[in-house]
């Protein structure tokens, strides 16, 4: 990545605010990702919020996840002062994501293939 303005995405539960099995309205904000997330905000970067949240009790149907979760994880975020340009809702259901966009990624195979394993217990 070079110079200029980035977009950056945050998950939401587990990284802006505590996980809750499901009790969302039960969420606390984390303080210190909300410092980091406004401050990238105030810098002109693109701040993308994204999550799963209601996918598993919508059977993964992202129209109907929207309808439920949209204006309540919005009103949510802004009570806790999250400066943010986009909610994604419908972020698919995993345990553990590869990807090279990833904060902590290097392109190991072998080192991924024995993280998974040790993650995974496979």
């Amino acid at each position: 990545m070079r110079g200029g303005k980035k977009t950056v995405c945050f998950d939401l539960d587990g990284v802006v605010c505590s996980q809750t099995g499901g009790d969302y309205g039960s969420a606390s904000p984390n303080k210190d990702a909300i410092s980091l997330i406004n401050g990238l905000y105030e810098k002109g970067n693109r701040v993308v919020i994204y999550t799963s949240r209601f996918m598993g009790r919508n059977n993964s149907d992202v129209i109907k996840t929207h309808k439920e979760g949209y204006d309540f994880t919005v009103k949510q975020l802004k009570s806790w002062g999250v400066k943010f340009h986009e909610l994604s809702m419908g972020k698919p259901r995993y345990d553990l994501v590869v990807d090279d966009k990833a904060l902590f990624y290097r392109e190991d195979w072998a080192e991924i293939k024995k993280e998974l394993g040790r993650r995974l217990q496979c």
